[in-house]
């Protein structure tokens, strides 16, 4: 019975930080936590909870942490015009949600692609990293007048 709620403990552990993190963020943490080594567990389990408490507070923050520094200042205008660097803006006549105003409906697998799920659209990170994927994909073109 101990091993069984031990498994328990483990597999409740690694669902919530499956919810919050990218898959890339969970293979590391379960490499590290699963190696048996008991400090390099407290350090993942650390490092996890580094990475929630530094979440950016707005767009603009998501742009500092996240963009290349050489175009942040044209992904500050675009945040300003689509979203006025509110990440919980919604337009009332479209699917267009969060920083960027990104089409939930165009952009749901993008989401999906980098371990997040259409549901946190006004994390103002997550929305910043899935306008990202698409700017390094297409460039400035979806943002184009």
């Amino acid at each position: 019975m101990p091993s069984m709620a031990r498994s328990l403990v483990v597999v409740l552990v690694l669902t919530g930080t499956a919810a919050a993190c990218t898959p890339h963020q969970v293979s590391t943490y379960m490499a590290i936590k699963t190696n048996g080594d008991p400090a390099a567990a407290a350090a993942a389990d650390r490092a996890v909870a580094d990475w929630h408490d530094r979440r950016s507070a707005d767009c603009y923050q998501a742009i500092d942490r996240h963009w290349p520094a050489s175009s942040r200042a044209w992904a500050r205008s675009i945040v300003w015009r689509e979203s006025r660097n509110n990440p919980t803006a919604a337009n009332t006549r479209s699917s267009a949600r969060g920083c960027w105003q990104l089409l939930l409906g165009t952009h749901g697998r993008r989401f999906a692609k980098l371990g997040f799920s259409t549901g946190q659209w006004a994390d103002p990170d997550v929305n910043t990293l899935v306008a990202l994927d698409l700017y390094r994909e297409a460039g400035t073109r979806p943002w184009r007048l």
